[in-house]
Order: structure tokens, then C-alpha cells, then sequence
């Protein structure tokens, strides 16, 4: 039986995660039993995933979940096993059956058959916190899985609390949390607090929704003017943005990107500077020399939310550089959605604090 006393000094505890500067997605460092873990912060999965040391076919690389001393299986008839339809699993031959968990990481392709463990875990200065982990024993198709995923997407009505909505519960903290980045992606998480450390102004905040166990806003409409041109997509053309951390990029509806495409272009060609038309066109289908394009000249794209508030995209951060061969390069940060779902990637998150209080069901943007 784990030792609920083990948290007990955490209840003052008030620091903020460190993030580490990726540009591909929120990471950090948290100790899972007693080793520590680089871990991808995923905003649309629940659930903490790591690779066990037996694990068949998993890519993700050392270090491997190793049990604490206090862990604990979670048993086949426990309503945490059942509760969205895990059944009992024998991942080998020599392991006793035990409850299992399958399931399509979408954003990474993977296919995984995980264990289900009650173990510490241990968060900035959170310390040996008692939480679910999903240990993964098989893997099928997907890339590397280089770090462990810890899950901070709501929980589905009937699920087992996530690991973050655990660790608030236990510490008796409110159910919110807030990331905070910079231009260059590096920041940090608040957890059970708003910490004015991390925005400056007032939080403007707009409803949440959970549906399909993902955070996502939905904005009245979006929309620029640039060169007396008017680009506008409501709701017809972006049903909702969800809010994705492990996204490195933002992705709109076919239909809304078609009309942005045609805006920029159109307004940035009433110029009559025809080497800058041109180099508008290469934008929409490669990256350009960044001393051949300067970015200030484009329009800020605004998202209109019912509460009465405007949250601003500025060019600097629509817009995201790559380097290669000692060069600098500009690329377009909002592509074309395979579907009808808008994703607001961790790009367009830079230079923003953006707060989830589950409490409340509202989801708050502040400047950084």
C-alpha cells in the first residue's frame, strides 16, 4: 500500500515546471519512481506513458520504468480497470493477468499495449505523488517514441484521473494549470495556480471544451485586413482550435487555409513590389532565406472570441525559422488540416500565457 504521508511537505509547494526551449513540443523533466524521465507535456492524452524494460518493439530510449518499491499493480476487478473498458492483460508468461490498457497514439503514429501501475512520481518540488502509469510492454508501427508522454488532457467523465488532475487532488490545490512561452520556446508551467511571474496585462478568458478528451476554444471568427484585403473564416469554416502542446505547428480547415492563402497573396501583392509577390507565393510551399523576405511587412491575424476580447498572431510568430547549413530560414506556421478541426500548435502559444482552469471550464489567454 502506497503511504499517503509521502506527500504530506508538498502542500506549500508553489514553483513552476521548467520547459526546455523545444521547438517540436512542450518538454520537461520529472521523476517517475525514483529515476528521471524526460517527458513530452501532451495537452491531448491523459494518461502518463512510458516504456517498461521489457517492452517488445517500443522505440523509446533509455531510461526504462523501473518499479519503486512502493508501486502497485492495479488489479483486473478495480473500477479504475474498468472504468473505460481496460481488461485484464498477461503481458507474459510469467507475469500474473493484470489490468491492461490499448490504444492509437494518433500524433505519433504508434500502436501500444501498456500495463496499468499505481507509482510515485515526483513534479518540480511535488514530491512521491501516488498516480496511474501506463507502462508500455509492446509497440507496433510509429517513430521513436524519444521521451515518455505525460498526459494533461481532461480525463473523459468515466476515466481514472489524469496524473496532473491527481497530483491537484491530492495536494488539495485547484484543478488549473498555465504554460508560459517564450519567443524561442522556452518557459514554464504553473501548476494549481495562476503565477503572475509568467504574464503580464489581464487574462482574457473564453469557454473550454473537453469534447473528444481534448482541450479546444472556439472563436466567433478569424480574421485580418491588410491593403484594404479582408480575410474572414467563422465558425462555417473553424468549427473549434484544439489546443495541442505536442504540435509543433498550427493547421486550419482546407477552407479556411484556401481563403488565407488567397488573402495574403492578394494583399501582398497590391504592393506592386513584384519580388516580394513572388517570394509570397514560395511561402506557401517552401521556407525563404530570412534576408530575403522580412516578415514585419505581413498582417496580424486575429481570433474574435464571444467574451469580447481579440487574441492577436502576430507575423513573428505565424511565421517560425529553421536553420540549415548555417543559414536562417522563414516558414509558414499555419498549414492545411487534414480535417474539419483547426490546432493551435505550441507556435502559436509562443509569448503567451495560456491558462486551463478546469475548475472553472475557461481557458485564459495573457501576454507573456
Amino acid at each position: 500500500m502506497i503511504n499517503k504521508k509521502i506527500y504530506k511537505d508538498n502542500i506549500d509547494s508553489s514553483k513552476s515546471l521548467v520547459l526546455d526551449g523545444k521547438s517540436d513540443y512542450l518538454s520537461s523533466s520529472i521523476i517517475i519512481g525514483f529515476d528521471t524521465f524526460n517527458v513530452i507535456i501532451d495537452t491531448t492524452l491523459n494518461y502518463l506513458i512510458v516504456a517498461e524494460r521489457k517492452c517488445d518493439g517500443c522505440t523509446q530510449y533509455p531510461p526504462y520504468y523501473r518499479e519503486s518499491q512502493v508501486f502497485e499493480n492495479i488489479q483486473c476487478d478495480s473500477p479504475a480497470c474498468h472504468s473505460i473498458g481496460n481488461t485484464c492483460d498477461k503481458p507474459n508468461k510469467y507475469d500474473p493477468p493484470t489490468c491492461g490498457y490499448e490504444t492509437i497514439l494518433q500524433q505519433y503514429g504508434a500502436n501500444i499495449k501498456t500495463i496499468l501501475y499505481r507509482d510515485i512520481i515526483s513534479i518540480d518540488d511535488f514530491k512521491n505523488i501516488p498516480v496511474i502509469i501506463s507502462a508500455i510492454y509492446e509497440q507496433s508501427n510509429g517513430l521513436s517514441l524519444n521521451s515518455a508522454i505525460l498526459g494533461v488532457g481532461p480525463s473523459c467523465p468515466t476515466c481514472p484521473p489524469s496524473p496532473l488532475q491527481t497530483l491537484l487532488y491530492t495536494l488539495k490545490k485547484p484543478y488549473i494549470f498555465g504554460i508560459s512561452l517564450d519567443k524561442n520556446y522556452f518557459g514554464g508551467i504553473s501548476i494549481g495556480k495562476i503565477d503572475p511571474l509568467l504574464y503580464t496585462g489581464v487574462i482574457n478568458y473564453t469557454t473550454m471544451s473537453k469534447r473528444d478528451g481534448v482541450y479546444s476554444v472556439s472563436p466567433i471568427f478569424v480574421g485580418s485586413h491588410w491593403n484594404d484585403q479582408i480575410y474572414n473564416s467563422t465558425r462555417n469554416d473553424i468549427k473549434r482550435f484544439i489546443i495541442s502542446s505536442s504540435s509543433s505547428l498550427s493547421y486550419i480547415p482546407t477552407s479556411a487555409y484556401k481563403q488565407l492563402k488567397q488573402f495574403i497573396k492578394t494583399a501582398g501583392c497590391k504592393s506592386g513590389d513584384l519580388d516580394f509577390c513572388s517570394k509570397i507565393d514560395s511561402l506557401f510551399n517552401s521556407c525563404i532565406n530570412s534576408s530575403q523576405i522580412s516578415i514585419d511587412r505581413f498582417p496580424d491575424i486575429d481570433l474574435y472570441f464571444e467574451e469580447g476580447f481579440i487574441l492577436t498572431i502576430p507575423p513573428k510568430i505565424y511565421f517560425h525559422s529553421i536553420s540549415r547549413n548555417n543559414q536562417v530560414y522563414i516558414c509558414m506556421g499555419i498549414l492545411e488540416s487534414t480535417d474539419t478541426n483547426a490546432i493551435l500548435g505550441i507556435n502559436l502559444m509562443r509569448e503567451l500565457y495560456t491558462v486551463f482552469d478546469n475548475e472553472k471550464t475557461l481557458i485564459g489567454f495573457s501576454r507573456k
